[in-house]
């Protein structure tokens, strides 16, 4: 019946499908994919054989197995990479050029079967500059506790990836993700322990392209001691009748420091001196003590604490070693 005709022709017709995106971006120079993939009416007998061919604007032909047939301009730059009998009609095009612009249309011809041109699914490509990396580092690191920071790029051509360096040394290790639209993700992960003398330096991941092409991505490392470090180079001198002691605290962050007797803290005084200088933070104490007297110098953080302690011997003088704790 005409009704059973025309559920037929509608029921074929839908069957002349493709799945490519709309557009696709790449880098000047390098490689791009294509993602492509099609259906058709299956026909009572498999084509003998497949033919996949690809159009510039409807009509320059790109692509075809016969490279004769191929326009001057992409002759020996392009790779039909899919399996036409799996139905995948993906295309690699090496190098890109600036005007690669499309847009491009895929045809399948099928000996003693049928031919189609997805004409309304046409694919454009957008030839760009290569984005900075993305550099994912935490927002506080600790002096001696390992630490994992990644450094991830998008690019167009998985079979030449960006190479991804750091400015730091470590141990490193690179992973490759496929994403959509003709995009793939490389990510290297750089594992290290950082020092203290990392605190504000620039950690710089750098992307090289094919062809000498790079971009980089730089954040500033943000270093926290675990502990407080007091340098022994403190000490204290002593007169008949005062006593001078110096403490340096290099700690980050910066330190509080403050002194103490055997039976309490010492308050404050205006002869109490304190200087800062980036991390390094010096507190002079003077002040007339008896014999025998041990001073306490403590240095508190975010991160800790420490105590250095002087002993006063009674012939006026200070014994050596102070001890930290």
């Amino acid at each position: 019946s005409l009704e059973v005709v025309r559920m037929y022709v509608f029921f074929d017709a839908s069957s002349w499908t493709v799945e490519v995106p709309s557009s696709v971006s790449g880098l000047q120079g390098s490689c791009i994919m294509i993602p492509c993939s099609f259906n058709y009416p299956e026909p009572d007998e498999k084509p003998s054989k497949l033919t996949g061919i690809w159009f510039k604007d409807t009509h320059d032909t790109i692509y075809h197995p016969d490279s004769s047939s191929i326009i001057k301009d992409y002759r020996g730059r392009t790779e039909l990479v899919g399996d036409l009998r799996q139905k995948n009609c993906s295309l690699r095009i090496d190098p890109l050029h600036r005007s690669d612009k499309g847009p491009f249309t895929f045809r399948i011809e099928m000996e003693d079967h049928d031919k189609y041109s997805y004409i309304h699914d046409t694919v454009s490509i957008a030839v760009n500059s290569p984005d900075p990396p993305s550099l994912s580092v935490r927002e506080e690191v600790k002096v001696g506790e390992e630490v994992s920071i990644s450094c991830s790029v998008s690019h167009s051509c998985p079979s030449d990836s960006p190479l991804l360096t750091w400015s730091h040394s470590g141990t490193s290790s690179v992973q490759s993700q496929q994403l959509t639209n003709g995009q793939w993700k490389v990510t290297s992960s750089l594992t290290f322990t950082p020092s203290s003398t990392d605190h504000n330096q620039s950690l710089v991941c750098t992307a090289e392209y094919r062809g000498g092409k790079t971009v980089k991505m730089s954040k500033t490392l943000n270093v926290k001691c675990k502990w407080t470090t007091l340098v022994l180079g403190s000490a204290c001198t002593s007169d008949i009748s005062m006593v001078t002691c110096l403490c340096i605290v290099d700690s980050e962050p910066p330190s509080t420091v403050e002194w103490s007797l055997p039976d309490g803290p010492l308050p404050t005084l205006p002869s109490t001196r304190v200087e800062r200088h980036g991390s390094v933070t010096m507190v002079t104490l003077q002040r007339a003590l008896g014999f025998s007297e041990t001073v306490h110098c403590h240095a508190h953080n975010t991160q800790g604490n420490a105590t250095l302690s002087f002993t006063l011997s009674t012939n006026g003088k200070v014994n050596s070693g102070g001890s930290v704790s």
